[in-house]
């Protein structure tokens, strides 16, 4: 471990531009070392104001829940800080919505003492949410009846009021301040005619909105009146000046335009800490191209020497800690499976201008500076949107931050998702999607491809692509519900008797049945998450023609409206599609009747079919024959997928960003003619089985080059693990560049690296003290590895560790 944490040591030193001041490293190891604590302040609050405003119109009703939130979250300013404000009223503080409530009533009491992702609660927040908080959400809260003939369908959905995914407002705010945008709700309530019904129905969601940005003008004031509270006490003339300099900036942040790159930063985490008290929560929302937005700000104090280089990225590390401070609370299950995991605040920097010429500016390399100031943090989630003009020496940058081992940046082809969000404006009702408006593209969440301030957030359906495939096998039945207790018949569609298929074409057809039946299915139940849906008052004003339309962006008053389908497992049900072809109908080296039996059995006492099966072409080695496969799964499920749209007109786009998804998602599926086990974890995104990629990273790549990837239009995670020895000699740095320009050149989505080897890993499952600071890229998150599950870790350690 010595020997490891030199070698870490040397490369940061190698590849640091600005050495890190001590207030970052005091800041960061602070905030590593606090505990993760569970908050109930949005939800005491919400609940009164519930209770005090029963009856009134529901935009109403949200937005006073979020006035009184702003004007009652509590202020803490700690020592050292340079920026004011926290998601959840203070580091590594995770918001318990109603939601988590009612689904956790059972756990509320282990939930500081749980093994997997404990957080500390308090004794009188544990008696509060019982006594008084969890009655009235049970009593109140909004849960549709089931549908006629669909008595299962009222356990098909998690009943919530937002949406996740979005970016929305950060660069408005900027400009007009939220007073700005107060005044233009203001003059569209001015302009709605009360004779006509279609306006009539606008006024209470345009009050709502006037309601939500009063009082979110006035945060800063609450901050800045705390900052000159502890300046009055505050013995040290240093710290004394910092808090009236926060004072100074609170005072115009966020009500008004910013002037400086000081309040440009923190009018930007303003805006982010009001749109998680608005939604409740934070996940997927994130700031966007953050280095394009701040870039004049900061180009100006540079040029009039109102702050130096030096200046500037203390203040950026700081800004840049702030985004790790939060973890999603889960129920017991998801915390074991897919862990500690991080919200998604993503940010990208570098791209196109909307003319197309590149957009490297020099926030863009102190942004990935940024993250090599900071190890240990989780957050925010980098990209580096990559296109074919993108600087060598920022692309160089970007793969000296890879080496270190945290997991970041995301390499995003920006050429592909112009590509995506052009086809994407085919599907979507509203305006065209210009060349010019692509071209502004960002990600969001993990990596998902967004318009950004236009779009609405979305929800998840899930198509588990290898399930299909064992209803077509076991003729609508699943092998693994015919263990369970009480089973009676069918859940899939009936596609006939599999042994009696004549042909390959024909199980391709029966599977594509199977994935139209699962979608239409989908497309009914979850309708009723789409009903329990609540107006979000302040990101609605954030995004745009929702003040026009009178509407909440999650029900159909952004521009363009999406829903979305996650796929999981299509390598593995490619993979199994490609064994099929291959020994029963083009060898036929085994009939249907022996593989299904093989099947039955988790290949107990049939070893000889499961070698051969393993022996077949896997994804991720450039063959033909299984990669046109993968790539054929994909396309179907994005055909049938687009068929549909959310109850507000989200069309459904699909996506393979996992996140741990693949471990849980796995123990429901049975053994797979791929030659996988019964429970085995499935791929994640369009990563390659765990050691089947055998022939380099070359030919992952020209794999995965055969999907048509700008039809998942939401994106797809590729995860590859690097061997650390690539980076001994200068000359990696360059060798991963080049790497990541072959993304490019085949129009892959998305790549991202784990530049650790197996043998540390397994160090770390042994002596996980010495480990704390270990961070990984899971799949399209990061989290520190000794707090995963061993079977999480396990699936890492398992990947392929390539070489360059």
């Amino acid at each position: 471990m010595v020997r490891v944490l030199a070698r870490e040591k040397s490369l940061r030193e190698r590849v640091i531009t600005i050495k890190p001041t001590a207030r970052v490293e005091r800041l960061r190891q602070r905030y590593l070392n606090t505990k993760d604590k569970a908050v109930i302040d949005i939800l005491r609050i919400k609940t009164r104001v519930m209770k005090e405003t029963e009856g009134e119109p529901r935009e109403i009703r949200q937005a006073k829940a979020f006035a009184a939130t702003v004007r009652e979250m509590p202020l803490n300013i700690y020592p050292d800080e340079l920026f004011v404000g926290w998601l959840f009223s203070e580091p590594r503080g995770s918001n318990i919505t109603w939601q988590h409530a009612l689904r956790m009533e059972n756990e509320l009491d282990t939930l500081s003492t749980r093994e997997y992702m404990p957080f500390v609660l308090s004794d009188e927040d544990n008696r509060e949410l019982r006594e008084e908080i969890i009655p009235y959400w049970k009593a109140h809260h909004f849960y549709p009846p089931p549908l006629p003939g669909k008595a299962e369908s009222a356990i098909s959905y998690q009943p919530g009021e937002t949406l996740v995914h979005w970016t929305s407002g950060y660069e408005k705010v900027l400009e007009k301040g939220i007073l700005g945008v107060k005044r233009d709700a203001e003059e569209r309530l001015a302009r709605l005619d009360l004779t006509k019904p279609e306006d009539f129905k606008k006024l209470a969601f345009v009050q709502g909105v006037i309601i939500a940005l009063e009082a979110a003008s006035q945060i800063g004031h609450r901050f800045a009146a705390r900052a000159r509270e502890l300046a009055e006490k505050e013995e040290d003339v240093k710290r004394k000046d910092e808090l009236l300099k926060i004072a100074e900036v609170c005072d115009h942040m966020p009500a008004h335009p910013a002037k400086t790159f000081y309040e440009a930063l923190q009018s930007v985490w303003f805006t982010h800490m009001l749109h998680a008290w608005d939604n409740e929560n934070c996940t997927g929302m994130g700031p966007g191209r953050a280095d394009q937005y701040l870039y004049p700000c900061y180009e100006r104090d540079i040029r009039e020497g109102r702050l130096t280089k030096k200046e500037a990225q203390e203040l950026v590390d700081c800004w840049f800690m702030r985004f790790s401070q939060y973890i999603a609370i889960k129920d017991s299950f998801f915390a074991r499976w897919m862990g500690p995991e991080g919200p998604g605040h993503h940010m990208d920097v570098g791209g196109l201008k909307p003319d197309g010429r590149d957009a490297t500016n020099e926030l863009s390399y102190m942004f990935i500076e940024a993250m090599m100031h900071t190890p240990g943090m989780i957050e925010p989630t980098l990209g580096l949107l990559v296109h074919s003009k993108t600087p060598e020496d920022l692309l160089i940058k970007g793969c000296q931050l890879t080496a270190l081992g945290g997991g970041y940046p995301q390499f995003i082809n920006q050429d592909l998702m112009v590509e995506n969000l052009l086809a994407r404006g085919q599907l979507l009702d509203g305006p065209p999607i210009t060349l010019e408006l692509a071209r502004k593209g960002c990600c969001i969440g993990c990596h998902e491809p967004h318009i950004p301030n236009m779009q609405s957030g979305w929800g998840v359906w899930i198509l588990n692509a290898p399930t299909a495939l064992e209803l077509v096998l076991g003729s609508g039945v699943r092998r693994s519900d015919r263990d369970l207790v009480g089973f009676h018949g069918k859940v899939g569609l009936e596609t006939g008797d599999p042994r009696q298929f004549k042909s390959f074409e024909e199980l391709k057809e029966a599977y594509r049945k199977q994935v139209a039946w699962q979608l239409r299915n989908w497309a009914i139940t979850s309708k009723l998450s789409d009903m329990a849906l609540q107006p979000k008052m302040f990101t609605s004003a954030l995004t745009e023609d929702c003040i026009e339309r009178g509407l909440s962006f999650l029900e159909g008053g952004a521009r363009y409206n999406v829903g979305a389908v996650e796929i999981f497992g299509s390598v593995d049900a490619g993979n199994s599609l490609a064994a099929i072809k291959k020994l029963v109908f083009d060898d036929k080296k085994i009939t249907m009747e022996q593989l299904c039996q093989a099947l039955d059995k988790n290949f107990e006492g049939y070893e000889e079919i499961r070698k051969m099966c393993l022996e077949v072409p896997m994804f991720g080695n450039d063959d033909d024959y299984v990669d046109e496969l993968v790539a054929w799964v994909i396309h179907v499920v994005t055909e049938e997928a687009k068929k549909y749209k959310t109850l507000y007109g989200g069309r459904m786009l699909t996506l393979q960003v996992p996140m741990a998804g693949y471990m849980p998602l796995g123990l429901g599926v049975g053994a797979l003619p791929s030659g996988r086990l019964a429970g085995e974890p499935l791929c994640d995104g369009v990563s390659p089985t765990r050691g089947s990629d055998i022939k380099g990273p070359t030919a992952v790549l020209k794999s995965v080059g055969k999907i048509d990837n700008a039809e998942v239009s939401l994106g797809q995670t590729l995860n590859m693990k690097l061997t650390p020895t690539v980076f001994e000699k200068e000359d990696g740095f360059k060798r991963l560049a080049d790497l990541v320009r072959a993304l490019v050149d085949h129009k892959i989505d998305h790549i991202q690296f784990n530049v650790v080897s197996s043998d540390t890993l397994r160090a770390a499952q042994r002596e996980p003290g010495k480990y704390k600071g270990l961070i990984i890229k899971v799949a399209g998150y990061n989290a520190r590895f000794v707090e995963l599950c061993k079977e999480l870790q396990d699936s890492i350690i398992a990947r392929t560790e390539h070489g360059l």
